[in-house]
């Protein structure tokens, strides 16, 4: 299971799993009690911590890909990752995460549509803005 949560780094290149990031929350977890590490000693290397998964993890593990705020649903390695972690979630939780997702698409997407409608008054008023100040400075010239 933690294996599958590591190989999340392979879902876009905008999303790189560091030993900064990556060694504090496994102590974090494993002080939560979500993990265990052992220490396999090699010769000649440096040791080797493996990691599992405990129940608690499993539950909190879960209960992490099924909270999906309208906070987190805006940001897309939020929503990557649980949708390359789909097979963790059940057919309910799945369905939530798309409708949250679609619902934060869609008020983007409103806001863009409200935006570019927004620009093209601004321009419209602009070219207005300039027609009539054209047409005052040729009326000036006949004076």
């Amino acid at each position: 299971m933690l294996n599958s949560l590591l190989s999340v780094k392979r879902i876009g290149k905008n999303f790189e799993l560091n030993h900064n990031m990556l060694y504090p929350s496994l102590r974090r977890f494993e002080s939560m009690g979500a993990i265990t590490k052992k220490v396999h000693t090699q010769v000649g290397k440096p040791n080797r911590n493996m990691y599992d998964i405990t129940e608690t993890g499993e539950e909190i593990f879960s209960e992490m890909l099924r909270e999906f705020p309208e906070k987190l649903a805006t940001n897309n390695i939020e929503f990557l990752v649980r949708i390359a972690l789909f097979e963790k979630l059940d057919y309910e939780a799945r369905k939530e995460v798309l409708t949250i997702r679609q619902d934060i698409l869609h008020k983007q997407l409103t806001t863009t549509q409200s935006l570019m409608l927004v620009h093209l008054l601004l321009q419209k008023s602009l070219n207005l803005v300039n027609h009539v100040s054209n047409m005052n400075c040729s009326g000036l010239h006949h004076l």
